[in-house]
């Protein structure tokens, strides 16, 4: 019988090693404001490790994730315990990285390194995408990263991972197939950085619901889904990077997306959803899509963001109708010359229009707009601030302002010399659209930094009223 026993607790630490060398946990770092936090708004975290937590959990791979999000008032060190305590039991760790986070990811990564070297780390998201050769030169922790869409190159590097050991990592035939597989930057045994090329347009009608029952449960605060509609932009506005990271415009199926609301219904924690990004895009999906919410009578609160330059007296009728309670816009600003400057193609009096046919419905309007684009001068800054008097605007609706920021990807970024920008700050910590980043021929640092604080003065009033 002792034997017996004996022979079970070996056979079950066999096990418990297998399925700890195979398992994948995904780490989202800390990124919610501290004013954020466990309010109404509190919105789930990055859905790009949810998507490939579901690729995983689709190819049988074990997967966890830790979001960091979930952990509230908590010090450093404490923070630092909790990863310590989870890393543990994984071999394979990918991360996901904002660029003004990056500095938090790089100190997850030292501390997995430092409980072990041999674990490997692999970094995604739009900041390692477009700066993956800088990082991976000057990083010697990280080991991988994936670029642009990963579903597909994370599930073929981690099938590669778990079928070698780890010391077969290094030799040739390693990387030849690793160079096999696309969307993938790494060091060769030489040191230099590889590229193995961009990776296919993934078919976004086969990446699985997020399994959002693998957030921790114990401290689940979300109260508002973020789904995602489309990926890519048919728009190329010079602040944005979305179009270099999804070069190929696609749209989700509506019945796609019905199935992740009456998903996100089924857990009974959210009371709102957030609809990413743009779902004007196309006429006839906007128009079957809310017809969507009232032909299955779907009753939980949304939001969307979308171009209300297009929106007529029927759209924000059926928007009502669908139940829309917020309408998210980027106006940025209301000069046609620095509109036309930064590729972002829009009428301002058509935009006045589109938000005077939304308030007739009495829909909330949230408008953003971005201060010292290539371009702007003390004039135009003046032109956009009538115009925001003129904007029939209540006490439901917000304006933000945001400083105009060049993040990696974006054609500000790229192109600098054509935009005729000189960016004085480059601490990826304060790329946060609050921080002034660059200067032009016509606006100082000085001169953003006293429109800046009128543009507070402007989002302030707004809240008080």
């Amino acid at each position: 019988m002792a034997m017996k026993k004996t022979e079970k607790k070996i056979r079950l630490k066999i096990i418990s090693l297998i399925i700890n060398v195979d398992m994948i946990l995904l780490i989202n770092p800390k990124t919610t404001k501290p004013t954020e936090f466990q309010t109404d708004f509190f919105r789930e975290p990055n859905l790009g490790i949810l998507y490939l937590a579901g690729i995983l959990e689709q190819n049988n791979i074990p997967v966890e994730i830790l979001d960091l999000e979930q952990y509230s008032g908590l010090e450093p060190e404490e923070l630092n315990k909790i990863i310590i305590e989870k890393i543990e039991h994984y071999e394979i760790i990918g991360i996901t990285s904002l660029t003004n986070t990056f500095y938090l990811t790089k100190q997850i990564v030292e501390l997995i390194k430092k409980s072990n070297r041999e674990k490997i780390v692999v970094l995604g998201g739009p900041h390692v995408s477009f700066q993956y050769n800088e990082i991976l030169k000057t990083e010697p922790l990280i080991d991988f990263i994936c670029i642009g869409e990963s579903e597909r190159s994370f599930l073929e590097l981690t099938n590669l991972l778990i079928q070698n050991p780890p010391n077969i990592t290094n030799s040739q035939a390693f990387g030849r197939e690793i160079n096999a597989i696309k969307g993938l930057a790494y060091r060769n045994l030489e040191g230099n950085v590889i590229f193995t090329g961009l990776p296919d347009p993934i078919d976004i009608e086969t990446i699985p619901l997020p399994p959002r029952y693998l957030l921790s449960q114990e401290n689940f605060y979300y109260k508002v889904a973020s789904v995602i509609i489309n990926r890519g932009c048919p728009n190329a506005c010079s602040f944005c990077s979305r179009q270099k990271l999804f070069p190929k415009t696609r749209i989700r199926s509506l019945a796609s997306i019905l199935s992740e609301i009456r998903d996100i219904i089924s857990y009974q924690t959210y009371n709102y959803i957030n609809f990413y990004d743009n779902i004007n895009i196309e006429k006839k999906f906007f128009q079957n899509f809310c017809r969507l919410f009232i032909d299955n009578k779907i009753k939980i609160p949304w939001g969307c963001e979308l171009r209300v330059d297009s929106i007529t007296v029927e759209d924000a009728t059926l928007l009502k109708e669908a139940g829309c309670k917020l309408i998210a816009t980027g106006i940025e600003s209301a000069s046609l010359k620095v509109l036309k400057n930064n590729l972002k193609y829009q009428d301002p009096k058509r935009v006045l229009s589109g938000i005077k046919h939304l308030k007739a419905v009495d829909i909330p309007i949230q408008a953003y707009f971005v201060l010292g684009l290539p371009g702007e001068t003390e004039l135009t800054f003046q032109e956009t601030l009538n115009f925001i008097k003129e904007l029939p605007l209540d006490a439901n609706d917000k304006i933000n302002y945001f400083v105009a920021t060049p993040y990696p990807g974006s054609r500000l970024w790229d192109e600098q010399e054509h935009f005729t920008i000189n960016i004085i700050e480059y601490d990826f910590t304060k790329y946060d659209c609050q921080h002034i980043i660059f200067e032009t021929s016509d606006l100082s640092v000085q001169k953003l930094e006293k429109l800046f604080n009128i543009s507070k003065d402007i989002e302030q009033f707004f809240r008080r009223h």
